[in-house]
């Protein structure tokens, strides 16, 4: 479902979306954090998880343990992660997440942007 013909980041989006990265305050990193479990916990509650929604659950899980288990990231890496939850958690964002099938095809594009542009090593289970 994730089909990059849909829904894609232009150049002129990243300039864009590093600004609004620049913007993250991350002293309100456990606020984002616990509107994150909500987001998630509704989308849990409603049931009938569809595959991109599975996968957006389980990179934000990802990105969550990337915060609380990495003592050495850095601001700018923080950040980004945190703009990538912040993202996800807003229900109107570029593409509604109200659009069945499709309200999280610009959410997994924006997350999985953040993921590749970060250079970290995830923790070890």
């Amino acid at each position: 479902m994730n089909d990059p013909k849909l829904f894609r980041i232009t150049d002129e989006d990243k300039v864009h979306y590093s600004d609004l990265i620049e913007q993250v305050e991350i002293n309100k990193k456990d606020s984002i954090i616990e509107l994150l479990g909500i987001k998630i916990q509704d989308m849990l509650d409603d049931g009938n998880l569809n595959s991109l929604e599975t996968e957006l659950i389980n990179e934000m899980t990802r990105l969550v343990k990337i915060l609380e288990e990495n003592n050495t990231l850095s601001n700018l890496n923080t950040k980004k992660i945190l703009f990538a939850m912040s993202y996800f958690i807003d229900e109107d964002d570029e593409i509604p997440d109200i659009i069945p099938n499709y309200g999280y095809l610009d959410d997994i594009t924006i997350v999985s942007w953040i993921i590749n542009d970060i250079e970290i090593k995830e923790p070890k289970e």
